[in-house]
């Protein structure tokens, strides 16, 4: 009987020691994604880029995303204000959209880009634009229109300093008035 007993002791032990092993919970390994969205998301961005403490270029934009890479995704327009030694506004340029390249320390202008140069009364309308900040230089591959007081002039591909008023322009074509040409 006391073998019996010890038998029905060890039967309900087992019992027990199997129903909670049994009911242990299995733990899955989930590997999750890789996240490639931004790190920040900032609203009503007005940046300064000074030189003695004279504003040299202002830029507003309504949104900046920094991405992984330390890049900066500017979605919607960009306004970028260039001023002179006396804090003139020189030049404005315009962008549907931008990207900051931290790894070259370059801006890239996309969509409809427009060139207001106030001291040449001049314009300019392209797709794309570069701009670096380290050389002071604005370049782009894509066609480019400049509206002057007297031409138009169309080529592909323009080099300039950041406030345009040296540029070179690529594979030019144009309407130029001519003044005073020999009868």
């Amino acid at each position: 009987m006391k073998t019996d007993k010890y038998i029905a002791v060890i039967s309900v032990i087992l019992c027990w020691t199997l129903t909670l092993i049994s009911c242990k919970k299995e733990e899955k390994i989930v590997q999750k994604g890789i996240y490639n969205g931004p790190l920040s998301e900032l609203h009503g961005i007005n940046m300064a880029y000074t030189d003695s403490a004279r504003i040299m270029v202002r830029m507003s934009t309504e949104t900046q995303l920094t991405l992984q890479n330390d890049d900066k995704v500017y979605p919607k327009e960009v306004r970028i204000f260039f001023f002179d030694k006396l804090g003139n506004n020189t030049t404005t340029l315009r962008g549907d959209s931008a990207r900051f390249i931290r790894s070259k320390n370059l801006y890239h202008i996309m969509g409809r880009v427009l060139v207001n140069n106030q001291i040449k009364n001049e314009t300019l309308q392209t797709d794309e634009m570069f701009w670096s900040p380290d050389t002071k230089k604005v370049y782009t591959d894509k066609p480019v229109d400049i509206k002057t007081p007297e031409q138009v002039l169309h080529g592909v591909g323009m080099d300039s300093n950041q406030d345009f008023t040296d540029y070179t322009l690529r594979r030019v074509t144009g309407v130029l008035s001519v003044k005073n040409l020999p009868q």
